[in-house]
């Protein structure tokens, strides 16, 4: 389904009829203020954007401030030691011995 655009419309959508250039001072807030007049639902509609883009900004912020970091921690001794046997010869045997480990108390983010 295709809108009806009138021939006005077309006339002014031409390439080369209507130039696009920057606003020049003022004149942003001037098209603003005449669009507040003349439009109907303008104002309704720029508060209702005004709003959506503010909770859009409060939820990426919670987002950000919520996400569960994960907490580093760090060992003092390795929770495995080795225990080595001297064999015959030159051969060692290395045995792993459980220990009990400290965990730091500092927590790192």
């Amino acid at each position: 389904w295709a809108p009806m655009i009138s021939v006005t419309a077309t006339k002014y959508q031409r390439h080369g009829y209507v130039e696009k250039r920057a606003f020049l001072p003022g004149e942003r807030r001037s098209a603003a203020r005449e669009m507040e007049r003349t439009v109907k639902g303008y104002r309704e509609l720029k508060q209702e954007l005004a709003d959506s883009r503010k909770t859009i900004q409060e939820q990426e912020q919670e987002r950000r401030s919520t996400v569960e970091r994960t907490i580093q921690t760090s060992f003092y001794k390795s929770p495995v030691g080795t225990r080595t046997q001297k064999g015959s010869g030159a051969i060692f045997y290395s045995d792993p011995v459980g220990r009990t480990s400290h965990f730091s108390a500092s927590k790192r983010i």
